[in-house]
C-alpha cells in the first residue's frame, strides 16, 4: 500500500516556480516533462540533442526541496516502430539527475512512420485500439523502460477526439492486462476521462468500476475549454466540479494512489492566476487527507 497520504503537486512548466515560491508546504512535488528540458534536432541529426541548461538549474533547485516525478511525452509507447533508443536514453540521463519517484507516459501515440521521416511527430496524441497485437508493443517497451530506469512505469489514459469502433477490449481492461503482465501502473487522468464522457458519452462510473483499483498511483486533474462544440483537454482552467467529486468519492478506493497532480499550461497562467493555482492546491491538500484518514481507519479495522 501507498504511504498514508498522497502527495500533492504540480506539472512543472516555466510559470511554475512564481507559484512554488508562493505555496509553501502546499506543494509536496513536482512533476517533470523531460523532454521539455532539451531541444531535439530529430534522428540523424549530428547534435541531436540541445540540452536547456538555465531551465534544468532552475529546476533543480526546487528539485533539492520537492519529490520529483517524470511524465513523458515522446517515447510514444504504442507506436509501432522501434522505440527511439536515444531519446531513451535522454530520459535516462534525466532521471538519474532528478531522480524521478517513477515515471509515465501516455496510451496515446505521438509518433507514425510518414515516407521518409521514420518518426514523423503528429502533433497530438492520436488514439489507439485496444486490442491483442497493441498489448505486445507497449508490454514490450514498458519492459524496456521499466529495466532501463529502474523505477515503476505508469501509462496514463488520454483524450479521445476521434473514437474506435468496435475495439477488442475497452481501456480499463486494456490497462488491467497489462498490469499483469508487465506490472505497468497507471496514471489515472480524471480530466481526461471528464472529456470523453463529455464527447464520446462514456460512463466514468462503469470506467472506474472496470478498472483494477490496485494499479493506480496517480491521478491528474485539469481544466478545459469547449473548442467548436469539443470539450478539450487544454489545460487551460481550473478543475471541474465534477472532477473533484470523482477525485473525493474515488481516490480512497485507490490503495496504491501515491500522488495527485494539478496540471494547466504556462499561457493560461494569467488567466488561471497563481491565487487559483494555490486554491487548487489546498482543495488537493484537503482530499490527500480524507484519504490518508480513510487509510488510517481501514488499518485500524484490518
Amino acid at each position: 500500500m501507498a504511504s498514508a497520504k498522497p502527495s500533492v503537486g504540480l506539472l512543472y512548466n516555466p510559470a511554475v516556480p512564481a507559484v512554488l515560491d508562493a505555496a509553501g508546504t502546499l506543494v509536496d512535488h513536482v512533476e517533470v516533462i523531460p523532454d521539455r528540458l532539451w531541444y531535439d534536432f530529430g534522428t540523424g541529426a549530428e547534435h541531436r540533442f540541445s540540452h536547456a541548461h538555465a531551465a534544468i538549474a532552475q529546476l533543480g533547485r526546487y528539485a533539492e526541496r520537492h519529490a520529483v516525478i517524470g511524465h513523458g511525452i515522446g517515447l510514444s509507447l504504442p507506436s509501432a516502430m522501434p522505440i527511439d533508443e536515444e531519446l531513451l536514453d535522454e530520459v535516462a540521463a534525466s532521471h538519474r539527475h532528478f531522480g524521478y519517484r517513477w515515471y509515465s507516459e501516455h496510451l496515446s501515440m505521438f509518433l507514425a512512420p510518414g515516407g521518409a521521416v521514420p518518426n514523423a511527430q503528429a502533433g497530438m496524441g492520436l488514439p489507439v485500439v485496444h486490442d491483442a497485437e497493441l498489448l505486445e508493443i507497449v508490454g514490450r517497451k514498458v519492459e524496456l523502460l521499466q529495466a532501463v530506469l529502474g523505477v515503476p512505469v505508469a501509462l496514463e489514459n488520454g483524450t479521445i477526439f476521434s473514437a474506435v469502433p468496435s475495439p477488442e477490449m475497452s481501456e480499463p481492461e486494456f490497462m488491467n492486462r497489462l498490469h499483469a503482465q508487465t506490472g505497468c501502473k497507471m496514471l489515472l487522468d480524471l480530466h481526461n476521462l471528464y472529456a470523453n464522457m463529455r464527447n464520446l458519452n462514456w460512463s466514468a462510473p462503469a470506467y472506474l468500476d472496470a478498472l483494477d483499483p490496485e494499479i493506480v498511483i496517480e491521478v491528474h486533474i485539469a481544466g478545459g475549454d469547449k473548442l467548436r462544440g469539443h470539450y478539450t483537454d487544454s489545460h487551460s482552467r481550473r478543475s471541474p466540479a465534477v472532477v473533484w467529486d470523482w477525485l473525493a468519492e474515488w481516490g480512497p478506493c485507490f490503495p496504491n494512489l501515491s500522488a495527485i497532480t494539478f496540471e494547466y499550461h504556462e499561457s493560461y497562467h494569467k488567466r488561471i492566476g497563481a491565487a487559483g493555482v494555490i486554491a487548487e492546491l489546498e482543495k488537493m491538500q484537503e482530499v490527500a487527507d480524507d484519504i490518508a484518514s480513510g487509510r488510517e481507519v481501514g488499518a485500524e479495522l484490518a
